[in-house]
C-alpha cells in the first residue's frame, strides 16, 4: 500500500508506461487522464514535471499531444550498449577459457 508521499511518484512512473507506444503520434491529456483514472489537471501537474526534467515533452505543432522525450530513449539505449559491452567481455573470457591448450 502507498503513502500518500509516494502517489505523485507512482502516478509519474504509471504515465511513463501510459506514453510507451506512443512516440510519433503521441497522446492528449484526456487519453492519459482515462488511462490512469486521474483528472487531467493532475495528470498535467505530472506531465510538467516529467518535462522540466527532460521526460516528457510536447510534439512540436501539435501542443496538445505528449510523448516521451528523446532523453529517456537515451536512457534507454545507453543500458542496452552497457548490456552489449558486457555480453561481449564475457563471450570473450568464455572463449579464452574453453579453448583447448593443445
Amino acid at each position: 500500500m502507498s503513502t500518500p508521499s509516494q502517489q505523485p511518484v507512482r502516478r509519474a512512473l504509471r504515465l511513463l508506461f501510459v506514453l510507451q507506444g506512443h512516440t510519433l503520434e503521441g497522446l492528449r491529456l484526456k487519453q492519459m487522464a482515462d488511462a490512469l483514472q486521474a483528472t487531467p489537471s493532475t495528470v498535467l501537474r505530472d506531465l510538467e514535471v516529467l518535462a522540466d526534467e527532460g521526460i516528457a515533452e510536447r510534439i512540436p505543432g501539435r501542443d496538445e499531444y505528449w510523448r516521451l522525450s528523446p532523453r529517456l530513449i537515451q536512457l534507454a539505449r545507453a543500458h542496452e550498449q552497457e548490456l552489449a559491452r558486457h555480453r561481449q567481455r564475457l563471450e570473450e573470457t568464455e572463449q579464452r577459457y574453453s579453448r583447448n591448450p593443445n
